[in-house]
Order: C-alpha cells, then structure tokens, then sequence
C-alpha cells in the first residue's frame, strides 16, 4: 500500500499511528521546506529516526517533526536504515503524547519565528543591562548568534534541535535581545567534514522527497569520488523511474558484488531487464533471487509470475502469483498483483475468475482507475454493460483524463441504448 501526501491534509502522528497499526517495516521520508527526516519502522515500531544536518538521537528526531506542520511525507516499505545508524525500539505511541505537548508550545512560538531562514543579531547593549540567567541553550546560541547565520544555521552548528534553539530563541525574542537582520534562503549542505554516512543521508533523503534530479547529482558525486554500492543501487533506482532502462542495468550491475541487500537488487535488475524486453535475462535473475532466499518476498515471486506470463509460461505465471498471495497476510495484495492475476485469468479463458479478482480488486483498492479501468473493459466482454457502465462512471470520477475509460463508458452506453431501442421494437 503506498502511503503519501501532504501533512497539511494528514498530520504526521496520524501518519504514525497508521503505519503502527498496519506493522509495518520500511522508511518514512519527509520533506519540508529545505530539510530532509526520515522515521524507519519495525513491524510497527520506530527502530530509527533523523534529520539531515541536524546531530539528534531517534526520539528529538521525531519530536522535532511533530513540528513539521506542512511539506510532504512518502512511506517505501522494506527500507532499513544505513549500516551503523544507531537502532532503537520505540513504540510510536508512546512519543505521541510528548509530541504533542511540544507542538502546542511550537505553536507559540512560530509567531516570534515564523522561518527557519530569519538572520538574527544581538543587540548587545539591551543584553550587557541584563540581570537574570539565560538557560544552557540560550547560552550556547549566543556565540553563534553574529548576523550571518539563520535559524537554520544556528540549529546546525549548536548541535541542539528545533524544539530547543526555537525556545531558547522564543526567550530571547521576548527580552527584546535580539534584532532580524534579514532573511537567508538555505539548500540541504553538509559540512565539508561531512563522512560518507553523513552524505550518502543526505542523497537518500532528497531520494525518498522525490527530488529524484537533485538525488542524482548527490549520488553521481559519491560514486565518482570511491565505489559505493549504495549510492550505485539508487542510482539503478531512479534510472527505473526515469524510464531509462539500460542505465538502470548498468547501475545495478555495479552495486551487484557488495549490495547490501541482495533481494532488492536482484528485484530491481529483474524489473529492468522486463521494460527492455529482455525477459530470458530477467527470468535468470528472477530464478536467481528464488533460489538465494527470494522465495518468501512476494514482489519477487510477482515479477516471476509477471516475466512467466509474458514468456507464455502461463502455469508458472499461475504458481508464482499464488506464491505471492499467500504472503501478503496482514493486508489484501498491492493492486498491481490484482492487475496481472486478472490478466493471466483472460488469458487462460477464465472469465469468471478475472471479473472475481477485478471485483476483488475493487474492494482492496476502491480508488484505482486502472483497476475500474480493467472491470469496464471484463464486463464488456462477457455483455454486461451495465455493470461495465457502473465502473467507467466510477473510474472516471476517479481519473478523468484516462481515455480508456471513456472509450469503454461510451461503449457501454451504445451498448445498452441499443438493446433499449431493441426492447421498444418488440
């Protein structure tokens, strides 16, 4: 089930509970403004949290996108996190309620700090008279606060979170100690000491934001300075989604011999190697993933079933696809497994289990205009066009601009307009 959007419309602890509730496993990205988080889970519980550029353990991490109340958030399942990133348990609910008591005080004080690229200085003649203590954080933002650095600036060279530098700063404002000096519009940097760990965070970060060009860049430079096979496998990754297929072999080809995960590989070269249409290549890798482990991972046995179907092996297109379905447990199959049982079922002459699995389908995923799409069109075929009428309509209302759905509503239509005229000539 794919799980984004924007945290204007779902807010982050909702987000959570959801992907606590469902158990699952794999990477929370999210983006807001110029700043990259990320909250890794383990069947339901929080095993690791960061931010990019900002030097905080899993449980401020989280705290502090509670403050994130706008950008964009986007769940990959089966995504660990980087080798060494510190792992802890955490259940989500228990974050919550901190969380929340932290948010109502960041409300207060985003109206003295609405942005995170505001400059500020001291005014020091106003700080010289003053008579009462600072707190530790508003003593060690002192030094750095010279006019140069914004908000964004003094977070990361204070090694304190949001949360804490927007207080100590809320306290400040307040005393009337400090003065705007402007504003400084910031992109995601790192720190010229910055380790490979630190980079490879960033460039995956801006991956799973979707800002797959700027992700590019990042990962082209870490693989140009030493051989990486991460930065290479996300290389393969977003050459998949960029339709460039040949470069995607090649990608995942170098990461091959030290991948850290073999699975997601060979899964990934497989799917290339089908959009080039060179399926005897991708059926190896397949039956090479199958053999090393790959059995129990339902997308591998789903390309398998899909690569079978395409080389008309359709038995073996049969067993992989309920391979699959039988380890998707805790949640109906992705609609894409639907898609290609309903296929094989047309293909086979199984009618009445093709228009069984598309209703299924439906049910699973009620809001997938290919899916509706596919019904129409089954319904068409066995003349029943009413029900074929019923899910274009719905498909349209969906997807409006698909003009499949068209075609098959306006067949649908002609179709029952002339057994009406049919019906009246009697």
């Amino acid at each position: 089930m794919a799980i984004k959007g924007s945290l204007k419309e779902a807010s982050l602890p909702d987000v959570l509970q959801l992907l606590s509730m469902g158990k699952k496993t794999g990477c929370l990205g999210l983006s807001f403004h110029d700043s990259f988080g990320s909250i890794y889970f383990d069947n339901g519980r929080i095993c690791h949290a960061a931010i990019v550029n900002r030097p905080l353990d899993t449980e401020n991490s989280v705290y502090t996108l509670f403050t994130w109340t706008s950008g964009t958030f986007n769940f990959e399942a089966n995504v660990e996190p980087e080798e060494g990133a510190e792992r802890v348990s955490v259940d989500p609910q228990s974050l919550l309620l901190e969380g929340a008591r932290r948010v109502d005080e960041w409300s207060l004080i985003e109206k003295k700090l609405p942005s995170f690229d505001v400059v500020f200085s001291l005014d020091r003649s106003k700080l010289m008279l003053n008579r009462d203590p600072l707190s530790p954080e508003q003593e060690a933002l002192l030094p750095l606060i010279d006019g140069h650095r914004d908000v964004n600036g003094l977070i990361r060279d204070s090694g304190l979170g949001e949360f804490e530098v927007g207080k100590a700063l809320y306290g400040l404002l307040n005393a009337n100690f400090l003065l705007p000096v402007g504003r400084k519009r910031t992109t995601p940097t790192l720190p010229r000491n910055a380790s490979p760990l630190e980079r490879r965070e960033l460039a995956s970060a801006l991956y799973r934001a979707g800002m797959h060009d700027e992700a590019l860049r990042e990962f082209r430079a870490i693989v140009e300075e030493a051989a990486d096979p991460v930065a290479s496998f996300h290389l393969g990754l977003i050459a998949l989604r960029q339709k460039e297929y040949s470069s995607a072999v090649n990608s995942f080809m170098t990461a091959a011999p030290h991948a850290p995960s073999k699975m997601a590989l060979l899964h990934n070269l497989a799917l290339a190697y089908d959009a080039l249409g060179q399926l005897e290549k991708a059926k190896l890798v397949i039956e090479r993933a199958l053999s090393s482990g790959g059995s129990s991972e339902p997308l591998i046995q789903l390309e398998g079933a899909v690569v079978a179907m395409r080389l008309g092996d359709y038995q073996t297109a049969k067993i992989r696809l309920s391979e699959a379905r039988s380890l998707w447990t805790s949640n109906p199959p992705p609609a894409i497994w639907f898609h290609y049982a309903a296929q094989v079922a047309a293909i086979t002459d199984d009618p009445d289990r093709e228009i069984l699995l598309l209703a299924a389908a439906i049910e699973a995923h009620p809001e997938s205009a290919v899916l509706l799409n596919n019904l129409a069109a089954a319904n068409l075929k066995r003349e029943n066009y009413a029900a074929a009428r019923d899910a274009a309509e719905k498909g349209i209302a969906i997807a409006p601009e698909l003009s499949q759905l068209r075609r098959n509503l306006s067949a649908a239509l002609e179709a029952l307009s002339h057994a009406d005229r049919q019906a009246a000539s009697r």
